[in-house]
């Protein structure tokens, strides 16, 4: 029963975003021309925006089976009690694609083409994750230090292979999906991907209940990386309109200064760096949501399958709110509320923590913490889209996602506040975090 339900939500929900995606495909082609970004973007649009889509679902399915809230922590916390290195392993994959970029885009700015640089990071990322989904079965029971070893290295490569490509995908997407349809574009990315990975859930589920370990995650693993490949060959095939107007080619230096200067200039691209770290803050407690239930809540393993359903329930469900207000308002107000959804998951775990709630009560957590990931990627990545000139989109993508990326290390510092405090310390912290972000979020200016 509980399955039927879920597939039927999800069938309701991904039929209505669909039909609104397929309206906006047929719509983008009645445009006046003078609204096109140019005659080979609209010569290959259909052909972009299904591979650019399909690209998300893909990776977005693929993260069920590598969830940084439930499925990888509880996997570091067989091979480690540490709860820094728990933190930090669930920080890696957002880490490597925020601290490249600014050097990636020293590399790439003055390229009229970005796809080659996409193209060779692809073999990086799929190469390595499918070494470690493999060295899982071969070093799991014998080798739990080795292994912890061989994670941090490989998922390394994988996670920065991604912070390479970062920017190379992000000004395709600016050169190939017009501004009028990225809210579509990542909402079917994100609700397609989101609903397929709430699927999962019971998949993932029933795999940890069924094998022992290292079997059971080295399956979840391989699963993954399968995924993977698909998601990173469906992107390289993407058709790149070559770019007309790009800036001289300048070093890393040159390029971190005048990034630094697009920042004490435009206060609004400042304001959006501020409130991108403040609703960032989420991900301190984000490994910890899952901990927390199973030492004090007393949960099974295989309960992290039904917390991701809902985390996953969460993402897809708040995308299509979140696309329509990309599309029909401004990405102003999807920040805002990202950041209104952020503040009641550490809210929730202080409430179990003072009055005790019920087990379905305290999964909540992972629905608001579904919509607050959705919230923010769309609206983070549109609202930079929106804001960030064409010449010089490079460097305002990759210094802002380079700025922003040491605070990724806040899931490890989260474990290290629990481990030297506790975990209420931990919240409370993140609670006055998250009022932080509304109050910067409301602060940015309304873009059209």
């Amino acid at each position: 029963m509980q399955k039927t339900w879920s597939y039927l939500i999800f069938t309701l929900l991904s039929s209505a975003l669909l039909d609104n995606c397929l309206f906006d495909v047929n719509l983008i082609l009645m445009i006046d021309e003078s609204s096109a970004q140019t005659h080979f973007a609209r010569k290959h649009f259909k052909r972009n925006f299904f591979l650019g889509v399909s690209n998300g679902v893909l990776f977005n399915f693929a993260w069920a089976f590598t969830s940084t809230s439930t499925v990888l922590p509880l996997f570091i916390s067989q091979l480690t009690p540490s709860q820094i290195l728990i933190g930090l392993a669930s920080t890696l994959e957002a880490l490597g694609w925020f601290l490249p970029q600014i050097a990636i885009a020293a590399i790439t700015l003055h390229r009229k083409n970005q796809k080659p640089i996409y193209i060779k990071t692809a073999f990086l990322r799929g190469g390595s994750f499918f070494l470690f989904a493999i060295l899982v079965f071969f070093l799991g029971k014998e080798g739990p230090t080795y292994l912890l070893v061989t994670f941090f290295f490989l998922f390394s490569l994988y996670s920065f292979g991604g912070g390479l490509a970062g920017v190379s995908f992000t000004d395709i997407v600016g050169k190939t999906i017009p501004k009028e349809k990225r809210g579509s574009f990542f909402g079917a990315r994100m609700l397609v991907g989101g609903g397929l990975s709430a699927l999962a859930g019971f998949l993932i589920q029933r795999i940890l209940k069924l094998y022992d370990f290292p079997q059971n995650f080295g399956i979840l693993f391989l699963m993954a990386s399968a995924l993977i490949v698909l998601a990173l060959i469906s992107f390289c095939m993407v058709k790149e309109p070559p770019t007309t107007r790009r800036p001289e080619k300048k070093s890393i230096k040159k390029n971190l200064l005048l990034g630094f200067e697009i920042t004490k200039k435009d206060k609004n691209y400042r304001m959006l760096l501020l409130t991108r770290v403040a609703i960032g803050c989420y991900v301190m407690g984000l490994p910890f949501y899952i901990i927390y239930a199973k030492k004090y809540l007393l949960i099974p393993t295989s309960l992290a399958g039904v917390f991701l359903t809902v985390q996953m329930v969460g993402y897809l469900s708040s995308n299509l709110l979140w696309a329509y207000l990309s599309n029909r308002k401004n990405n102003r107000l999807v920040l805002v509320l990202s950041a209104f959804f952020s503040a009641i998951c550490p809210l929730l775990v202080l409430s179990n923590m003072a009055l005790g709630i019920p087990l379905w009560a305290y999964g909540a957590i992972f629905f608001f913490l579904g919509a607050t990931i959705s919230g923010l990627d769309l609206g983070y990545m549109n609202y930079l889209l929106q804001i960030a000139p064409e010449e010089r989109r490079p460097i305002y993508v990759g210094f802002l996602n380079t700025v922003v990326g040491p605070t990724i290390f806040l899931s490890a510092v989260g474990g290290l506040i629990i481990q030297v405090f506790s975990f209420t310390v931990l919240y409370v912290l993140l609670f006055l975090a998250s009022l932080l972000s509304i109050f910067l979020s409301l602060s940015l200016r309304r873009t059209e």
